[in-house]
């Protein structure tokens, strides 16, 4: 009987061991399913984040594709005649509009321009094509905006092409 007893304690005792194995890979399963989960996870936030830098790039790429036509029609109401007739003041009204629409689309993008006469010089906004000298001006006044800058957010496009007083 006492052999008996000893076998059924090894088996026991194998058992034991057995489970004890097994018990371990099931963790080792668990904590594997647990990392490919947060991987996954990681990887979702990863893909929308690249996303929105990818959606962020495509509409500053295009909106700098239309800046210069916006700059040109700048540049053609600075030498609108005087004295239109009805009949061509309607039509350079049709222009405007275009013009406003264009300008609406970017800002609907997020963009909005900048620089203005009479504001102080910033390097990190403007761009100083040449200086002049004013008395009546302090120094780094915008005496001239030349070209409108463009940002969206904190993110500049384009800086402004000014004139500065010196």
């Amino acid at each position: 009987m006492n052999e008996e007893n000893k076998k059924n304690q090894e088996d026991k005792e194998g058992i034991g061991k057995r489970q004890e194995e097994e018990k371990q890979k099931c963790d080792e399963y668990l904590n594997g399913w647990k990392r490919a989960l947060a991987d996954y996870d990681n990887l979702k936030k990863e893909l929308a984040n690249e996303r929105v830098q990818m959606r962020n790039t495509a509409i500053e790429q295009i909106s700098f594709s239309f800046l210069p036509v916006l700059d040109h029609f700048d540049q053609a109401l600075k030498f609108k005649p005087d004295g239109l007739d009805e009949k061509s003041e309607k039509w350079l009204q049709g222009i405007l509009h275009v013009r406003t629409q264009l300008e609406n689309v970017l800002q609907e993008m997020g963009l909005e321009s900048f620089g203005k006469e009479d504001d102080q010089f910033d390097p990190h906004l403007h761009d100083a094509v040449s200086e002049q000298e004013s008395k009546d001006v302090e120094l780094g006044i915008i005496l001239q905006v030349l070209q409108r800058g463009w940002k969206r957010g904190d993110h500049i496009i384009r800086p402004a092409k000014v004139v500065i007083s010196s």
